[in-house]
């Protein structure tokens, strides 16, 4: 009965942190001051929550063409995004949903390398796509709450990172993308 008890109690108690984080990461993404401010935000919330500092943004223009708007810790004008994604992954990308992948790791055959990618979307339309490339060594893989912020950022994240018309004015900048 205790062990029962306990499990229960470290459920609500995961719960709770979780929600926690979720409120954090909503409201950081909400006080933005700006697309330059939310690129900071975006950062910050998957550094701080996902345990990863090597990611992209990549702005959708077509059914399958893609812009490197931002990155933080990568180099994008030498990444492939189709080629990362596939087609099965970019179908399912373009449809709203994340795609999670966990392949082997960068010359080790032990060390697992998780990446997943996550639409941002609004009115129902995949208007970018984050790039989460690699998590940091004490992190292996994504969690049920890892699920939970994807879902948050592509939800929320839209507005304040390309603003109510959909351009930000990096976008009309020539220097949008940062490494």
């Amino acid at each position: 009965m205790n062990a029962e008890k306990n499990n229960a109690m470290g459920c609500a108690g995961a719960d709770s942190v979780n929600a926690l984080r979720l409120g954090a990461a909503r409201k950081r993404l909400a006080q933005s001051t700006g697309p330059e401010d939310a690129i900071d935000g975006l950062r910050e919330i998957v550094a701080t929550f996902l345990g990863s500092e090597e990611l992209g943004l990549f702005r959708v223009e077509g059914s399958a063409n893609f812009r490197a708007f931002w990155s933080f810790g990568i180099d994008l004008r030498e990444y492939d995004l189709l080629r990362a994604l596939g087609e099965a992954g970019l179908g399912r990308v373009m449809r709203g949903e994340y795609h999670v992948e966990l392949a082997a790791g960068e010359g080790s055959a032990t060390m697992p390398k998780a990446q997943a990618f996550i639409p941002i979307r609004r009115a129902n339309q995949t208007m970018a796509i984050l790039a989460v490339l690699r998590l940091l060594p004490q992190k292996i893989a994504f969690d049920k709450s890892d699920m939970e912020l994807f879902k948050l950022l592509s939800d929320e994240a839209a507005t304040p990172l390309f603003g109510r018309s959909g351009h930000s004015q990096a976008e009309s900048d020539e220097s949008g993308m940062r490494a």
